[in-house]
């Protein structure tokens, strides 16, 4: 066990006793630092894992504190989430069958526990309505494939510290990030190519490569993201086409890389000569103090492509989103021809008016506060009713909960029987092409903890009993 580790396993221990109780400080990282006779980075690392595991929390200036209901949420959960560092293979249409049934009911009953998106109440509905409003008559013919100009143009300004230096001929516009990454696989790649794939990841992935005869190798998700040790030791093999990751508030574990591991993970990229595609709808929903930065900001390798949307910040109901590639775009437009032609005018031009404005740059400072709220509400309901020895991660961004219970408690039947009852939670086996995380709920906290909503949980608490 790693120093870092041991330190993360003795503070949970102490929170589980009793010896550390809610609201109770924590020694200072130089405090911590000499007491252990480690480095100041050792615990740095250890308390930065605490606070994605939702145990501990922090003040600007004023240190790190054992959070409220921490006892109840522990369970050892540290690597929890995380599968066996082994590599599995699974062919994708098979994949894709399983997983069909349990994901056409998500989509048939009120599921606003297992959606991935944040309350409409928290969207600017206002401005959008003022945008569409002001609109001329000239989104009233067709639009170009690429999508238009205007919004593109915008794109490319207003996301260049994230995402590096682009023009808007670099982006194409796309029916949501669904079609975007749609269009990037149906053009890059061929029957039996072999896909790396974060462990767990986004459902819809499989869905969308079920049809393509494509294999699947899944690689671990750790605390820093996916674990790039086992990434390289199946790129030597020489198999991989393509690499599919989200660097930035994962779904569904809501883990975000560092810096230098991003770096890294395009390096690989390079020296491997595979596409390297970006998933970053929740990129802009951090709670950090700084928006973190995209993989295409460490290189313009042409194999680096990003895949975005307004969908989880602005409104799913406007169903734009974009791929950035510098290399590819002609190749993604002459796709999205063949796909749907083009993208709905008034959409784009809604949405071209709002993003990168005074107005949009608040919206998302009044969104990512109420977020990190919900989810502290949500984590603190939870800790009175899941199953001892439940572990809870709290994300670093967004508004989803990766939960994992105890082994013995099966997520599926879990979900059945909500489902039965009118609620739907996401079981872990969907995140997954081999069974993993069959003891994991996926659970959005993005919506206002109602009474009505407070009681639905409990609900929920007693299907997992």
């Amino acid at each position: 066990m790693k120093k870092y580790q041991a330190l993360v396993r003795r503070i949970q221990t102490d929170i589980e006793s009793g010896i550390l109780k809610e609201g109770e400080r924590l020694p200072s990282i130089r405090e911590e630092a000499g007491a252990s006779a480690v480095s100041i980075n050792t615990v740095l690392t250890a308390y930065n894992i605490l606070l994605d595991e939702g145990l501990i929390r922090s003040r600007e200036r004023g240190g790190y504190y054992i959070r409220a209901g921490a006892s109840d949420l522990t369970g050892h959960g540290i690597g929890r989430a995380v599968p066996p560092s082994q590599r599995y293979a699974a062919a994708a249409r098979e994949t894709g069958e399983r997983l069909d049934q349990l994901y056409e009911r998500l989509l048939h009953i009120d599921a606003s526990f297992a959606s991935a998106a944040p309350g409409p109440d928290l969207l600017p509905s206002g401005h959008l309505h003022e945008a569409a409003a002001g609109l001329s008559r000239s989104w009233m013919g067709y639009g170009h494939p690429e999508g238009d100009y205007g919004l593109r143009k915008r794109l490319a300004v207003t996301n260049g510290e994230t995402d590096g230096p682009a023009t808007p001929d670099d982006i194409v516009i796309t029916n949501g990030a669904t079609e975007a990454m749609t269009i990037v696989l149906r053009a890059l790649l061929r029957s039996k190519d072999t896909i790396a794939l974060e462990s767990p990841t986004y459902m819809n992935f499989f869905r969308q490569l079920a049809p393509m005869g494509v294999q699947l190798v899944e690689i671990p998700v750790g605390p820093d993201g996916m674990d790039l040790e086992i990434l390289e030791e199946e790129l030597i093999k020489g198999k991989i086409r393509m690499i599919i990751a989200q660097p930035n508030v994962q779904n569904p574990t809501g883990i975000t890389m560092s810096d230098g591991k991003k770096a890294r993970l395009v390096a690989l990229a390079e020296k491997y000569s595979v596409f390297l595609v970006q998933d970053d709808v929740y990129g802009d929903l951090f709670f950090g103090p700084f928006r973190p930065r995209n993989l295409t900001f460490y290189s313009d390798d042409p194999g680096i492509i990003l895949v975005s949307s307004c969908s989880k910040t602005i409104s799913p109901g406007l169903r734009v989103g974009w791929i950035r590639s510098r290399h590819y775009a002609g190749i993604f437009t002459e796709e999205k021809l063949r796909t749907s032609m083009d993208t709905c005018r008034v959409a784009q031009a809604i949405l071209g008016s709002f993003t990168g404005t005074t107005a949009h740059r608040r919206h998302l400072r009044a969104l990512r506060k109420a977020l990190n709220s919900r989810i502290d509400n949500h984590i603190q309901r939870l800790s009175k009713i899941l199953p001892q020895g439940s572990h809870v991660r709290r994300p670093s961004g967004g508004c989803l909960l990766w939960i994992t219970l105890p082994p013995h408690i099966d997520a599926t039947e879990v979900f059945e029987q909500s489902a039965g009852k009118g609620l739907i939670a996401a079981p872990g086996d969907l995140f997954s092409a081999s069974r993993f995380f069959n003891n994991c709920i996926r659970l959005n906290a993005g919506r206002k903890l109602t009474k009505d909503r407070s009681e639905a949980l409990a609900v929920l608490g007693k299907s997992m009993r």
